[in-house]
């Protein structure tokens, strides 16, 4: 299978002309050295449609048509009004947060797309591909494809837009309570078999003239995305291709896990927690960039009976609180809070 065939499966759209497509992922460098067209227009129209489609999966979420009797007195029979849960402010931040530029970069890293970017030799040197500038450019390119292909369908744009963002993560304000798991899987294939996942969409089964492939009790369609390594098959099943791609990459994440495929970063890069390096092992951490810079807080006092005694506080943001310690040197207080915060890192840390 191609790589514009695997995009289209992706996004779930396919082109009537897929050199449209193409020109989505060529950067005005390379059209500068070699002619021909970018996408640098496409990006225009991708970003004018991107608001549109934005802005109706938000008021298909958020807003509904209603009826009020309490507009009798402008003599209206039966008034149907659009009301919705949040007001224009709160809606302008929620489109700015979805389709901003960091947003938009973290996309297509979890798609994986821009490693198909056609570049001129200058951004190849440079690995512009990485830039989050030019991630961003190649999603709004996308879909300015999408919009020109499908003649301005707003219902196929909107498709696509769902397939590529993944909304529910969102709105259902799960980025701290979850797991991006299509991100850490992608992560896990990078790092350990030095490629991305190979997702395959099977939307319809062929076999029943195009019917949906898999069906909720009520009759509604479901799409299907499966992902096979060393001959285990996930599949996951969602109303669109980025749910299904979200559940299938929680199960295969799930199946590492319990696979011993799944190192914590912080277990591999410290090995054994030692009392006496505790903290040269958290200042490690901290250059790895595992974890935020740890903070001391030092106090100077003295004890019962009148001998100098030292507390120092040690803080990691990634910990539940801080830990602290009394001693009577400066450098001993220090490492054995130091040593606390980093068993409470690697789950170790036991409250007496």
């Amino acid at each position: 299978m191609g790589k514009l065939s695997k995009i289209e499966q992706t996004i779930g759209y396919e082109f009537d002309n897929p050199d449209l497509l193409q020109q989505a992922f060529v950067r005005k460098s390379y059209s500068a050295e070699r002619g021909g067209q970018n996408n640098e227009v496409l990006e225009f129209i991708g970003d004018k449609a991107l608001d549109i489609a934005v802005v109706r999966i938000m008021m298909d979420r958020f807003g509904v048509i209603t009826e009020d009797k309490d507009y009798a007195e402008f003599k209206l029979r039966n008034p149907k009004y659009f009301q919705t849960k949040y007001g224009e402010g709160k809606f302008t931040d929620i489109k700015q947060d979805l389709v901003k530029k960091q947003a938009l970069s973290k996309a297509m890293d979890v798609l994986g797309f821009n490693q198909y970017l056609i570049m001129g030799q200058g951004d190849i040197n440079q690995k512009r591909q990485n830039d989050t500038s030019v991630k961003e450019d190649l999603f709004e390119a996308i879909i300015g494809a999408v919009a020109i292909d499908s003649d301005w369908d707003i219902d196929e744009i909107t498709e696509v837009v769902k397939n590529m963002i993944d909304f529910d993560a969102y709105f259902n304000n799960d980025f701290e309570n979850s797991q991006n798991y299509v991100g850490l899987v992608q992560e896990w294939f990078q790092e350990n078999e030095q490629k991305l996942p190979r997702y395959q969409y099977l939307n319809a089964d062929e076999r029943t003239g195009g019917e949906p492939y898999y069906t909720h009790e009520n009759g509604k369609g479901l799409h299907k995305c499966q992902l096979v390594f060393d001959r285990e098959y996930f599949n996951g099943y969602g109303d669109n291709n980025s749910e299904a791609r979200e559940k299938c990459a929680e199960l295969f994440y799930d199946w590492l896990d319990e696979n011993g495929y799944i190192v914590d970063p912080i277990t591999e890069a410290v090995g054994e927690p030692d009392e006496v390096e505790a903290i040269r092992q958290l200042n490690e951490l901290y250059q790895k960039n595992l974890i935020s810079k740890p903070i001391y807080t030092f106090k100077e006092g003295k004890d019962k009976y009148g001998q100098i005694e030292w507390r120092c506080e040690c803080f990691v943001e990634e910990n539940d609180g801080s830990f602290y310690n009394y001693a009577s040197s400066k450098k001993e207080a220090q490492r054995m809070s130091a040593y606390e915060a980093l068993l409470d890192l690697m789950g170790l840390y036991e409250v007496d």
